[in-house]
């Protein structure tokens, strides 16, 4: 019986040590069986490598990396991402020398890929050797004379060297080889432009205003062509020009747009205003115009015609009622608080989900000394957004600006003792001891609370005045809206 059981125990004792050995052999044969496979579809290797080079790269292990993908790149030579993942970690490394093989056996294995050459020659150019970074561009232009993608890489790399004689001229190139293209237009104006050669990017920025059917490209044009004659003190004569062009053509919206630009950037605002009154007249649903009248109506001091105007906008885009608020400050402006209180009005009712337009209402309210408004607006505000305690901080600033001492310290104190925020809490309880140690006869204003994710920082609160009867919200009778598909917006390669 005891052989029987020391044979049991050592079977217990040694099955732990078997249980291990297969599960090592089970291993073994795995890898053995993905290493026959990997011999017969090398490819099925490279998720594998990627993920743990992404792992390494992560954890910012770029030696790893790199020897990782050196031997993934011993044994697929021609891979592609492998090469190109290594020679960006060279890069990293500031190994310049060693990125520099990897990408030319890059534009060895794939010549017709200009971002290979792109990368060698930035490596040549970190690495020091401007002369040979600019000869991969000299040897390609020369290989493929009429290949605007090559020309313009190349022009790009002389442009960022500050050879801008090089960078102009195959950019005039690539303009003939592709006259319509527009972004290639752009590059080659603003290369005139920072070679100061302006009598060449006038003529530019006026080829691509005449030749765009891009609104946008031509307003964009025509804001360069301002920056060209503002340099050259020509506002006056260009003024003159585009008023005899106005006069032959009254239906020109780029005449109409430039002229009243002049006028703003000669500081006659008066007649800058005029224009873009009558262009609003002659093009009454164009929106930028509307817009631009409507800023210097209000940035001029005349807040009865800029609510007029943007009212017209509302009428134009009933579907964005942030323009609400806009409108209520620019009455408030004007003094016209009747006005402003219905303006809130008509857009709390419509955004009924943002409660940082309550706040604002509320803070509106308050300085016009409708405390018990202001506090309810802060109210609703707060249950909207249970997770941003501003709004009950915040209305603890108006009750003690109002005198309710009292009320606000119930608030405070229960803020104080059940606050999720540690911040919150602490605000509370400062609040608190500074209310105690304030003079009675005094309501103690209280500052702002620290910075914090979820706090807003609070305008100074005047003194209470007394509150008028609340207006009718504002009614805007919306015109049908004419949806117009924005044109796209175009840029080049050096940043227009």
């Amino acid at each position: 019986m005891r052989k029987v059981l020391l044979i049991v125990l050592a079977v217990l004792f040694l099955l732990p040590f078997t249980v291990y050995a297969d599960q090592k052999q089970d291993k073994q044969a795995i890898f053995d069986e993905l290493s026959a496979y990997v011999d017969t579809d090398p490819a099925t290797m490279a998720n594998v490598v990627f993920s743990l080079g992404d792992a390494y790269s992560r954890a910012n292990k770029i030696d790893k990396a790199i020897t990782l993908y050196e031997k993934a790149s011993s044994i697929l030579s021609s891979n592609e991402d492998f090469l190109n993942r290594l020679g960006n970690l060279y890069n990293q490394k500031m190994d310049y020398a060693k990125a520099v093989a990897v990408y030319q056996k890059l534009t060895v294995l794939k010549p017709d890929n200009t971002w290979y050459y792109q990368m060698l020659s930035n490596s040549l150019s970190m690495g020091g050797d401007k002369e040979k970074a600019a000869s991969i561009w000299k040897d390609l232009v020369a290989k493929k004379p009429d290949d605007a993608n090559i020309l313009t890489q190349a022009a790009n790399f002389y442009n960022n060297a500050n050879d801008l004689d090089n960078a102009i001229a195959l950019t005039e190139k690539v303009v003939k080889l592709d006259s319509k293209n527009t972004g290639y237009a752009q590059n080659l104006a603003s290369l005139y432009m920072r070679a100061e050669k302006l009598d060449k990017a006038e003529a530019a920025y006026k080829a691509i205003s005449e030749s765009t059917k891009d609104q946008w490209m031509k307003d964009w044009a025509s804001g360069e062509l301002l920056n060209i004659y503002q340099k050259q003190n020509k506002l006056d004569d260009v003024a003159k020009q585009y008023e005899a062009d106005l006069a032959k053509n009254p239906r020109n919206m780029s005449s109409y747009k430039i002229l009243g630009e002049i006028y703003i950037r000669k500081g006659e605002n008066d007649k800058a205003m005029g224009v873009f009154a009558k262009a609003a007249e002659a093009f009454p649903d164009d929106r930028a115009i509307n817009n631009r009248l409507t800023d210097l109506y209000e940035s001029n001091g005349k807040y009865a015609e800029a609510a007029a105007q943007l009212i017209k906008i509302i009428q134009m885009a009933p579907n964005e009622p942030y323009l609400l608020e806009r409108l209520a400050n620019i009455y408030d402006r004007g003094n016209k608080k009747d006005e402003a209180k219905g303006a809130w009005q008509s857009l709390a009712a419509k955004v009924t989900n943002d409660a940082g337009i309550l706040s604002r209402y509320a803070e509106a309210l308050n300085k016009w000394g409708d405390v018990d408004g202001a506090l309810a607006q802060l109210k609703k505000a707060q249950a909207m957004d249970l997770n941003n305690m501003s709004y009950t901080l915040r209305t603890t600033d108006m009750l003690i600006n109002a005198g309710k001492k009292e009320e606000a310290k119930v608030i405070l104190g229960k803020l104080a003792v059940e606050a999720k925020e540690d911040w919150v809490k602490n605000e509370a309880k400062r609040r608190l001891d500074m209310i105690s140690k304030a003079p009675e006869t005094q309501p103690q204003a209280i500052s702002a609370p620290p910075a914090s994710p979820a706090a807003a920082p609070k305008p100074a609160v005047p003194a209470p005045v007394v509150s008028q009867p609340a207006p009718k919200p504002l009614v805007v009778e919306a015109k049908p809206e004419v949806k117009k598909a924005p044109g796209p917006v175009k840029k080049g390669i050096f940043g227009r």
